[in-house]
């Protein structure tokens, strides 16, 4: 029975910017379902929030991939991906709703109308034309009257036990927001890329379910603004990030700033995404580098533009260590494509896990996955498979390791060491200290000798690349001693070394 029917409408006729509307309807009778149906005229980036009237948020939703219908039900089996099931309170709620023409501009330019459907009722839910995302078998959450947070996620859990290098993706993205594959679809594309874990980021939506499969998945999201992005890595709340707050939200540099200080201080990683990659590069200046815990330094191979991309963020990256943040870099497909779609006529396919980050870890839970990720313990490869030690005295170490104890108590020399399983037989392997390229080899091993006699504080790692020089894969360093950085910005820093020749 449909007790209650609202119909929002909008025209936008002017260029408007950063345009925010509001709309709101009043339950007054018991219900246990909301459905909305979207209309909109033209493709544009369109989000939509819905909040009870305790302020709670209990639907996400983007316009594009996703169906025109969406529900919130009391029911978590019958609700919708992405709302957050539970009692639906008397009062009045509220849907605010965030349009521009497009991810990257921060205007309405030309014409848009939309409109909003809007029904609450009791019983059988009305025909869904088109369907809906049905919420996924794992609960992730439960209603609570103090907001929007992941109570049911297991963080600890562990579905497997043993140290190895544990294959996983760090950026994914589904229907929910501008991805082409379903959650069901992700897992599987996942299994057969062998992964054993990814973190699901869709745009500036927190998922509160997952389907059932053999892959672990790790809450994220990918904070999306026409600045710059940034995935929230184990994500246990909300993090609101409207440009309507008063501080503007994720358009403006404070905004941003608290964004990230809010996310850290929640427990959730904060790692910036293709920061050289335009137009979706990081353009914000005052962002902390001590409130970045990881930098995604290889998105997608697939696309053509990130090749250089690619190879300025391994120049930054090397930049931010040499200043003394021990920043983890990592790999993200940043999957949108279905497994045999590609950016190129008959080129590579688009797939999850490519790159493959490869996390060093005693069990697979996400909990030590993101722990471990913050640590170091990371490579990332599109194919060799890395054994990298670093001996010091009779002790071994693994990518990542602090080795200050270590050298302070036998002597300041390592004897690194790599073994590469690979298909190639051409293959160079670059060993990177401090920033300079200080040895290659070419072929499946390959060892260096650092003497850091000088207690200064130094790092190496490892690039490995085809004899084309094209980038197959890199570790993280070990490193030595710590520096006082100089420099407290990303700004600051892009300014100090440009007089290296570094363009950003």
């Amino acid at each position: 029975m449909i007790k209650t029917t609202q119909q929002f409408h909008q025209k936008i006729t002017d260029e408007r910017q950063l345009p925010t509307f509001y709309h709101s309807f009043t339950l007054t009778e018991e219900t246990n379902w909301i459905y909305f149906e979207t209309k909109i005229s033209r493709p544009c980036w369109f989000s939509m929030l819905l909040f009870d009237p305790n302020g709670v948020l209990r639907l996400q939703y983007m316009y594009g991939k996703s169906p025109r219908g969406i529900v919130l039900h009391q029911d978590a089996e019958q609700s919708s991906a992405a709302t957050l099931p539970g009692p639906l309170d008397l009062g009045e709620w509220t849907v605010e709703v965030y349009v521009t023409d497009k991810p990257t501009s921060d205007k309405v330019e030309k014409e848009l109308e939309y409109e909003i459907a809007c029904e609450a009722g009791s019983g059988e839910l009305p025909a869904v034309a088109g369907g809906i995302i049905p919420a996924g078998a794992q609960k992730w959450a439960k209603y609570d009257p103090n907001g929007f947070v992941l109570n049911s996620y297991h963080w600890d859990a562990a579905t497997e036990t043993g140290e190895r290098w544990y294959k996983g993706d760090f950026h994914t993205h589904t229907i929910l927001s501008d991805g082409s594959m379903t959650q069901e679809a992700n897992l599987k594309s996942a299994q057969s890329q062998e992964l054993d874990f990814f973190v699901a980021t869709d745009h500036n939506i927190i998922s509160t379910s997952w389907a059932e499969g053999e892959t672990l998945v790790i809450p994220g999201i990918e904070i999306t603004s026409t600045k710059g992005h940034w995935n929230a890595l184990g994500v246990k709340k909300w993090i609101d990030y409207r440009p309507s707050r008063e501080d503007g939200g994720f358009e403006t540099e404070q905004g941003m700033n608290n964004l990230l200080k809010e996310a850290k201080e929640s427990g959730a990683l904060c790692s910036m995404n293709h920061p050289f990659l335009a137009p979706w590069q990081w353009q914000m200046k005052q962002t902390p580098l001590a409130e970045i815990d990881s930098i995604e330094i290889w998105n997608d191979p697939t696309f053509l533009d990130n090749v250089q991309a690619t190879e300025k963020a391994l120049q930054f990256w090397s930049h931010i260590w040499n200043e003394g943040y021990t920043i983890t870099g990592v790999g993200g497909s940043d999957s949108h494509l279905l497994p045999h779609e590609s950016y190129e006529t008959d080129g590579e396919p688009s797939l999850i896990g490519d790159p493959g980050t490869f996390v060093w870890a005693d069990r697979l839970s996400a909990s030590v996955i993101l722990e471990n990720m913050k640590k170091g313990h990371v490579y990332v490869s599109r194919g060799p498979v890395v054994d990298f030690t670093a001996q010091v005295g009779e002790k071994q170490y693994r990518i990542g390791e602090d080795l200050t104890d270590a050298m302070n108590q036998n002597g300041y020399q390592a004897f690194c060491k790599i073994t590469l399983q690979h298909d190639h037989e051409d293959v160079n392997v670059q060993w990177i200290e401090d920033g300079k390229k200080v040895h290659e080899e070419r072929g499946h091993s390959s060892s260096f000798t650092v003497n850091w006699k000088d207690k200064a504080y130094h790092w190496l790692r490892l690039e490995i690349r085809n004899v084309s020089g094209e980038l197959l894969a890199f570790s993280n360093p070990v490193y030595y001693g710590k520096k006082q950085p100089k420099v407290q910005t990303w700004g600051e820093l892009l300014e100090k070394v440009r007089v290296t020749g570094f363009e950003n």
